[in-house]
């Protein structure tokens, strides 16, 4: 497969997922494009952090517990990055 139909495939599947939640096997009948190739794509948007799973409950059409995914930023969970040099305090056992 050519690289620029890659790319193109990861777009239109990028795209897909922002309009709803929904299983590779639900994008790959929605898309036309195979499934494997869309467990390739969610691997590379997963290590780029440009998608994330929604939830886990039975598929829409094979009925099998599976993720759904997204890439709309509103399913995202906020990053909790603890601080790396918290707010000065005085400490209570020594007055310093």
């Amino acid at each position: 497969m050519k690289d620029s139909t890659k790319k193109a495939q990861i777009k239109r599947f990028f795209e897909c997922l922002k309009e709803r939640p929904m299983t590779t096997k639900m994008a790959a009948e929605k898309l036309g494009i195979q499934r494997c190739n869309l467990t390739r794509y969610v691997a590379y948007l997963e290590k780029r952090n440009l998608i994330t799973v929604v939830q886990e409950k039975p598929c829409e059409i094979t009925s099998h517990q599976a993720k759904y995914y997204s890439t709309d930023p509103m399913y995202f969970k906020p990053e909790t990055q603890s601080e790396l040099f918290p707010p000065k305090t005085k400490s209570k056992v020594y007055d310093l």
